[in-house]
């Protein structure tokens, strides 16, 4: 066991950091079992029957595309509910994996952290037990997947099946939104993947989508937001369509100071403006306060890996925080903000704005997952080869655009300060927010701010007129 090197721990603390471990573990147990018994509000119980019945029919691969706020986690978890024991869940980046309760991408099939030919990839041999008796595999965050990532993926699993079908036979479900945060391509690497030959870096460029039989599915209803003129706007938005329209009514609404009696979340486009705003608030409490400290255990290096939680959590009495987890017994969910109101050696005492309730936070854990194949049982099994201690909690006077992703908040103030840099970055921070009350602009929005990708609105608004038509 790894702990801060600043911050050694005594015997008994370290006996009760492991019992508060493993809680963690059991909760986190806890936690997956409700979210499979019970969809969110708001989504009905019948949402995604024709998807799931797609599923079951053993299309070769289901392409789910949806905006914020469609259902598309919910999705996820129905899909991993209906799981028959030989599915796998990757996503495209380490902290997106951990959310998922998956895998990333890369370490599954052992890809260099670089652009991939996927002429010269060689499976590793650790992992071809697991392909061969793989049937289904399910793939977060599309949107982020490489071309090429996705093509090597293809070529893996052709060679160890010994199939020359698409991907190998395996079923893949592919779910994300093309037109929120892009993969993070350097200009060399785009060249680069100009001279292999691909049209683009997103997943849909991919050779082997060319071929391959893809059903079309598109969430279109929103359950995020209840109120027509916002959705209307932030569809509005995120096609790139009636821009400046959806631009002056959003202004007109919420180019203000936020609602009286209501502390916002502020979302920035940068780490630096974000800390800036965290780091005032903290400074301008009195209270003394407290350091957490993070602790990993197996295969999570706390030097390397992205963390859900800082190493080390400065909390004081009045900070703003935001839950990072869901609570099992339901008390929070991830995205839930509130007030510190007591600080104890291993637990805060937060109050939440939503509920009101005041609640207990003590530390949870973060596994890091590895499939492997269970010879005995038959089944791929989902093994826990890491895990990160830590109170579930972030400073949230302000939050990145891209930590937001995904999720719902009551109440939102947008500084776009020197404005978005990345495709669909506006439209992902408008449309955290659940309704236009609850949302204010610190800067008025301008044409600028709204960054689309003219060829993924294509592909986007093609692919949903090709899902009606299938249905």
């Amino acid at each position: 066991m790894k702990t801060p090197a600043s911050q050694p721990i005594p015997d008994p603390a370290a006996r009760r950091k492991a019992m508060a471990i493993r809680k963690a573990h059991a909760q986190i147990e806890a936690a997956h079992a409700a979210a499979l018994e019970k969809m969110p509000a708001g989504v009905p119980e019948d949402a995604f029957a024709e998807p799931l019945e797609r599923l079951k029919r053993g299309t070769p691969v289901v392409m789910v595309l949806g905006g914020a706020g469609t259902g598309k986690t919910t999705f996820l978890q129905a899909v991993r509910r209906m799981g028959e024991g030989r599915q796998a869940f990757l996503a495209p980046t380490g902290v997106a994996a951990l959310q998922l309760g998956g895998q990333t991408i890369h370490s599954f099939f052992g890809l260099p952290p670089r652009l991939v030919d996927p002429a010269e990839v060689k499976p590793k041999t650790a992992r071809r037990t697991l392909m061969k008796k793989l049937e289904r595999l399910v793939i977060d965050e599309i949107s982020m997947v490489r071309a090429d990532v996705l093509d090597a993926i293809d070529r893996c699993l052709r060679i160890v099946r010994e199939d020359d079908r698409p991907f190998g036979g395996v079923q893949m479900v592919l779910v994300g939104d093309f037109l929120q945060l892009p993969p993070v391509v350097p200009t060399v690497e785009r060249e680069m993947l100009a001279l292999l030959g691909y049209d683009g870096p997103f997943a849909f460029d991919a050779r082997v989508l060319r071929e391959a039989e893809v059903d079309r599915v598109a969430f279109n209803r929103v359950y995020r937001q209840t109120e027509e003129e916002f959705v209307a706007h932030l569809a509005a938005l995120r096609a790139g369509r009636n821009v400046q329209a959806a631009i002056e009514a959003i202004n007109a609404a919420c180019h203000r100071d936020h609602r009286p009696g209501k502390v916002p979340v502020v979302l920035a486009p940068t780490n630096a403006r974000v800390d800036a705003y965290n780091q005032r608030g903290l400074d301008a409490l009195h209270d003394a306060g407290r350091a957490y400290g993070g602790v990993s255990e197996g295969e999570f290096d706390i030097a390397t890996d992205r963390l859900p939680v800082p190493e080390t959590l400065v909390l004081k009495v009045g900070a703003r925080v935001m839950a990072v987890r869901n609570d099992p017994a339901r008390q929070w969910v991830n995205g839930s903000v509130g007030t510190v109101v007591g600080l104890a050696a291993d637990r805060a005492y937060v109050r939440f704005d939503a509920s009101g309730q005041l609640c207990e936070i003590e530390a949870t854990s973060w596994e890091r997952i590895r499939y492997d194949w269970n010879e005995s049982g038959g089944t791929i099994a989902a093994k826990i080869v890491g895990s990160y201690s830590q109170l579930p909690l972030v400073p949230a006077w302000a939050v990145t655009v891209h930590k937001a992703q995904g999720l719902t908040l009551e109440d939102v103030r947008i500084d776009l300060d020197g404005g978005a840099f990345a495709a669909g970055q506006t439209y992902v921070a408008l449309s955290r927010a659940r309704s236009m009350a609850g949302l204010s602009l610190a800067r008025a929005l301008r044409a600028s701010d709204i960054r689309v990708d003219r060829r993924v609105v294509g592909f986007t608004m093609a692919f949903e007129r090709e899902a009606a038509d299938s249905e």
